[in-house]
């Protein structure tokens, strides 16, 4: 398994352990849809890191979920309503349309770059790695 391959499990690792930490901390009513993917992303991660194929499946789909909402995110950017940009907050004194579509933009690439290196790295090629490192 290549070091790519883990850190990609690692980082979906904890993006949804921060999602369940978020969710369970504030006390507030989350998604069922949300608590879910938390959990899908949570559990492809372990199961990467024990070199277990459900979790390569697990994170293949989560890259790809993420690249494709990302994708329609940014698509759906610029005609957002007004009534909903007038109470979102401005973060670093970027306008919110603005800051959703960097958003958008962020998870459309980071969806991309994970879907490339699981799909570079697959299963069946986790054991040939392990036998030549061993070398």
């Amino acid at each position: 398994m290549k070091t790519t391959t883990r850190l990609i499990a690692l980082f979906w690792l904890l993006v949804g352990a921060s999602i369940w930490w978020s969710a369970l901390a504030s006390n507030a009513p989350t998604p069922f849809s949300l608590r879910f993917f938390a959990t899908i992303q949570v559990l492809g991660g372990i199961f990467i890191l024990m070199r277990l194929t459900l979790g390569w499946v697990f994170l293949i789909t989560m890259s790809v979920f993420t690249m494709v909402t990302g994708l329609f995110a940014l698509l759906s950017a610029p005609f957002m309503p007004d009534e909903m940009l007038k109470n979102a907050p401005q973060v670093l004194g970027i306008p919110p349309r603005w800051l959703v579509a960097l958003t958008a933009a962020a998870g459309l690439i980071l969806g991309r770059l994970c879907w490339l290196g699981l799909k570079n790295n697959p299963p069946s090629q986790w054991e040939e790695q392990e036998s030549d490192t061993a070398e």
